[in-house]
């Protein structure tokens, strides 16, 4: 019974714990700047660095890869 009591109340506390951390964490988000955010992570400068990531992996499994040929076919 009293071990029921303290894991009970542990879980009460952890929970309590992550609720007030997401209530702090969205009452700091200013949906202003929110949806900068998403408008920057959308821009071909944001995105440039994976883009750049990706074609040069496919480059080079095509270059690892003798049975394609350049046009990807």
């Amino acid at each position: 019974m009293t071990t029921a009591l303290i894991i009970g109340a542990v879980v009460l506390i952890v929970l309590a714990g992550v609720l007030l951390a997401m209530r702090r964490r969205r009452a700091n988000l200013d949906p202003v700047a929110a949806f900068q955010r998403h408008i920057d992570a959308l821009s071909p400068q944001a995105r440039r660095p994976t883009v750049n990531r990706v074609q040069e992996l496919d480059e080079g499994r095509r270059g690892a890869d003798p049975r394609t040929d350049d046009d990807g076919a």
